[in-house]
């Protein structure tokens, strides 16, 4: 049963948002470290990864995700929980997965399978903790709020899905993208958000 007193969801990006974050990012593209930021954040926003995934996934993972099926059945170890998965990888981010590759190569990195896939400007695995920095340098530049998160992300795939799915139980499909072991962890994203509250306030004015 759906607990009527949630609080509404606002962890996630609005349409608009999101393309003001990223269009905003794209315009410093000549900037390797700009390009890097732009493509791992299009990973996460089309696959749904955690940020601790992305940051453990390898320069051999990612060549196996560029193979068909475009499939990766993520290390145990990498995921939240030691609960392993399958994530797909959309054409756009497949696309950013090519890309990230080539910035890890600019910054000459030799391509070993077992190695991280996005290096720091210090030759150093990107942190989590850096990842949360950079896009939230990102997200002041951008005029956006700054408690935005990686993990916003996540959850913003979540939410289109969920809105634009023709699937006869889209919920349960989104549980198996994300991974879930539960459709309770799903089900936060039934919950109001900002834009529907917003509209209904329009209406009832």
């Amino acid at each position: 049963m759906q607990d009527t007193h949630a609080k509404p969801f606002t962890r996630y990006l609005t349409e608009d948002e999101e393309k003001r974050l990223l269009n905003h990012i794209w315009q410093f593209r000549a900037d390797i470290l700009a390009r890097r930021d732009w493509h791992w954040m299009m990973v996460l926003r089309q696959t749904g990864l955690r940020i601790g995934t992305l940051a453990r996934l390898t320069v051999g993972e990612a060549r196996q995700a560029l193979r068909e099926p475009y499939r990766l059945e993520l290390r145990a170890e990498a995921c939240k929980g030691g609960r392993s998965y399958t994530v797909r990888f959309t054409r756009k981010a497949r696309r950013s997965l090519r890309a990230l590759l080539a910035v890890r190569a600019e910054q000459g990195h030799a391509p070993l399978a077992d190695a991280p896939l996005i290096m720091s400007r210090n030759h150093r695995p990107l942190s989590v903790r850096s990842y949360q920095d950079r896009l939230r340098k990102w997200c002041l530049s951008a005029g956006l709020d700054a408690a935005v998160s990686p993990h916003w992300f996540r959850h913003t795939l979540a939410k289109r899905a969920l809105e634009r799915s023709v699937s006869r139980n889209p919920l349960l499909v989104v549980q198996q993208m994300l991974g879930h072991g539960s459709i309770t962890s799903t089900a936060i994203y039934t919950r109001p958000d900002r834009e529907e509250i917003d509209e209904a306030f329009e209406v009832a004015s």
